[in-house]
């Protein structure tokens, strides 16, 4: 049973493997396609703005002409938040930089955004230069044609989007084929747009965003659930128009004063440097871990190329985006990879030299490292949760790459501790029991393994066999002596 269980999970841990290794070195025009859960990804690591560049738009903030006397600096920060909310969930991209600043000659406020790496600068600029104010008005039985724009106060508004469900919103087709956004209403407004859907029968509602006409349409009957937003909509307005709305609209509105290309401040040298430091950090820790360990530090060293095939893997898949702050924490990641291996190992010796078998030192290694592990892992994670919680508030996106790239390495080396690692060790005992002979493969003096023998027992008249103890938890079978 327990060879069964070994195989099967071995087979597992070289399944994980080979898909690891082929997205870790996948070439750069690879594109993993899953059709069926519309995931794209183009698999290839990105670079932040220290180490590739990207662009910058610098945006004016101004007041709403419904609030002619608002309080900027009371909504700067609101504005920035819900800016980098847009750029991480609507382009993808993280690691952007947001910052605002005052013209102390004019007193006008500047929004500085810089994204890493961005190639429709297009996209962008509609996606966070747009307020997102949507606003449901209502037109009687007049029909509005989608594009008009209509001016503030030119008619009722009766819903906003502070009324819609942030949750429900989301991209379909029609039985037509085209494309649609599905919206929910939340709250209380679930009953009002009852209400009212059912009092305006036959009228139209007509939907506005940034005071631009986008769908009028007649109410045919009352709306108790979901609706959608549909019309003469492309797949890539429908997508940009949820996004917006997903996200709710600025605070404050934006105009674009001025766009630039940002040079890298690192470039390729530094590219070069970091990944030198985390190959000869890998390869010492793999060498001493060789040296001082021997077998298990082979073992140790195989968990540990899995872990850096699977730590990058993870960075392609999430579209994680690199900076040299982040490629500091992986390499820190490195050191924290192998002390969950050190402690089993250390483990399984103190074990071995009490006298156990190696599978009963395997077993009750890990049980009694376990403790260690679990608590020094979850202690790093917690601290990362700290960090990335401060930096997404705060505006210092330095800390989240740091603290999510470091993250993800505690979390992969826990993984390959805890399940690559006991896995390969029982592969030792089950399928290469001959290694137990010898002590000096687990760096071990000659004799300091208990190997278990079986004798068969004396059945003759007289004698019974009987049972020994050849070391602590092991059995041994042989024969009594005869009494004289």
């Amino acid at each position: 049973m327990r060879r069964q269980r070994s195989l099967i999970f071995s087979f597992l841990v070289l399944l994980l493997a080979a898909g690891a290794g082929f997205v870790a070195i996948a070439p750069h025009n690879a594109t993993l396609n899953l059709g069926f859960l519309g995931y794209q990804n183009d698999l290839k690591l990105k670079e932040g703005l220290d180490l590739r560049g990207g662009i910058q738009f610098l945006m004016k903030a101004s007041c709403p002409t419904t609030k002619p006397n608002c309080d900027i600096n009371g909504l700067i920060q609101p504005t920035i938040n819900n800016i980098q909310q847009r750029i991480n969930g609507g382009l993808g991209v993280s690691e952007a930089v947001v910052t605002s600043q005052k013209d102390a000659t004019s007193g006008i406020t500047y929004i500085s955004i810089e994204i890493p790496g961005i190639k429709d600068d297009a996209q962008a600029l509609n996606l966070i230069g747009k307020t997102g104010l949507l606003e449901i008005i209502d037109t009687g039985a007049n029909y509005v044609p989608p594009g008009t724009k209509v001016t503030p106060g030119q008619y009722k508004t009766v819903f906003t989007g502070t009324d819609l469900d942030p949750n429900s919103i989301s991209v379909s087709f029609n039985q037509g084929n085209q494309p649609q956004i599905d919206f929910a209403m939340q709250g209380a407004a679930k009953d009002r747009f009852a209400d009212y859907t059912q009092k305006n029968i036959g009228q139209y509602l007509t939907i506005t965003l940034d005071s631009e006409v986008i769908e009028s349409a007649t109410i045919q009957s009352q709306i108790t659930g979901p609706g959608q937003i549909s019309g003469s909509l492309t797949l890539a307005q429908a997508t940009s128009i949820s996004q917006l709305l997903r996200y709710g609209s600025l605070p404050l509105p934006l105009t674009l004063n001025g766009e630039r290309q940002i040079d890298p401040t690192l470039g390729q040298q530094a590219i070069n440097q970091s990944i030198q430091a985390a190959i000869i950090g890998l390869g010492l820790v793999i060498l001493f871990m060789l040296v001082y360990y021997r077998l298990p530090g082979l073992v140790a060293a195989l968990a540990l190329a899995l872990y850096a095939a699977l730590v990058i893997s993870i960075l392609k898949l999430i579209g994680a985006v690199l900076t040299l702050a982040g490629i500091a924490g992986l390499i820190l990641s490195i050191g924290m990879a192998v002390d969950a291996n050190v402690l089993i190992f250390e483990r399984i010796k103190e074990e071995l030299r009490a006298g156990r078998t190696l599978s009963a030192a395997i077993e009750i290694g890990w049980k009694r490292a376990w403790p260690s592990i679990r608590d020094s892992n979850m202690s790093t994670i917690i601290t990362c949760l700290i960090l990335s919680y401060f930096g997404n508030n705060f505006g210092a996106t330095i800390i989240v790459g740091f603290a999510t790239n470091l993250l993800i390495g505690v979390v992969t080396s826990l993984f390959t501790a805890v399940v690559v690692t006991r896995t390969l060790l029982s592969d030792l005992v089950s399928f290469f029991p001959w290694v137990v002979r010898y002590p000096g493969l687990f760096g071990l003096p000659k004799g300091a393994i208990t190997v278990p023998t079986y004798r068969r027992p004396n059945l003759a008249a007289g004698r019974r066999p009987a049972v020994a103890l050849a070391g602590a938890g092991d059995m041994e079978f042989g024969d009594d002596e005869t009494e004289e």
